[in-house]
């Protein structure tokens, strides 16, 4: 009795013997038997499927890797942004700070004959009656408004008003709208008369000053500047007090009083500078 090979056994040396004859057939410069050259014939459409499927899976992980990259050089140009937009902010900021260092550097070369003392101011508004602010300076610092007063400016050295107090670390200041500060004052570039500016109860809730005991014949118009004069002791010379906005006369057309808008903006006041004299330094 002939033994029969087993079925599978068939199955498989076909196919082994198939799929090398497409192997044959898919490999380019191969010489090819007869054989090959007619079982070629049969898988070419297959071999060309073969060769795109692998084409297309190539593709495929090509434009996924591809895609990995894209997203690697899209968050590094974020990251990019990211820092130059630090980079300006913190730009902008050394502006600011220099321009500020610049200005506080002009006003001490203004005051160059006098201490100017630095200080920040403690309460952030002057309440709707504008009492008087405090500020992080006091006797510790050289400040003794007992002996005497110290005028007070801004960074861009217009006149605040002037010390009024002083204690251990801190002072109190008088602020140019208060009823209680009063300056002699004088208009910008001239030198003939002078007259006092004060704080007044109607006018500050304007944000207003009040210019008054006017000499008769004192050159005076809105839109004049307005400066300290340099009488009385305590103010030095040609520091801006305001501008006048303006003029009130009496029946006969004479000037009697004006108001004068300050150059000080109160409203952003947040760093002053007290004028301390060289002979009252501790």
């Amino acid at each position: 009795m002939k033994r029969r090979v087993p079925r599978v056994m068939v199955i498989v040396i076909v196919t082994v013997a198939l799929l090398a004859l497409f192997i044959l057939t898919a490999l380019p410069g191969t010489t090819r038997s007869r054989l090959g050259d007619f079982f070629g014939n049969i898988f070419d459409p297959l071999t060309t499927a073969f060769n795109k499927a692998i084409d297309g899976v190539g593709g495929f992980f090509t434009a996924v890797r591809d895609n990995r990259d894209l997203k690697i050089r899209i968050g590094e140009l974020e990251d990019e942004v990211g820092r130059l937009n630090r980079e300006i902010v913190d730009n902008k900021e050394k502006v600011k700070a220099y321009e500020e260092l610049k200005e506080a550097l002009n006003l001490v070369t203004r005051f160059d004959d006098s201490k100017v003392l630095g200080s920040v101011v403690l309460n952030e508004s002057l309440g709707p009656y504008h009492d008087l602010m405090r500020i992080k300076a006091g006797r510790k610092h050289g400040l003794d408004a007992s002996v005497i007063s110290y005028p007070v400016v801004d960074r861009h050295s217009a006149l605040v008003g002037r010390v009024h107090s002083s204690e251990t670390y801190s002072s109190k200041v008088l602020p140019l709208l208060h009823e209680a500060f009063s300056v002699s004052a004088r208009v910008d570039g001239s030198y003939r008369s002078t007259f006092r500016v004060r704080g007044d109860v109607l006018l500050r809730e304007q944000g207003l000053c009040l210019g008054d005991n006017i000499p008769e014949g004192t050159p005076l118009k809105v839109g004049d500047l307005i400066v300290t004069s340099g009488e009385g002791g305590i103010f030095p010379g040609g520091i801006p007090i305001g501008e006048v906005v303006s003029l009130q006369s009496s029946e006969d057309g004479k000037i009697v009083t004006c108001s004068i808008k300050p150059t000080c903006d109160f409203d952003s006041l947040s760093y002053v500078f007290v004028i301390v004299e060289n002979e009252h330094e501790s």
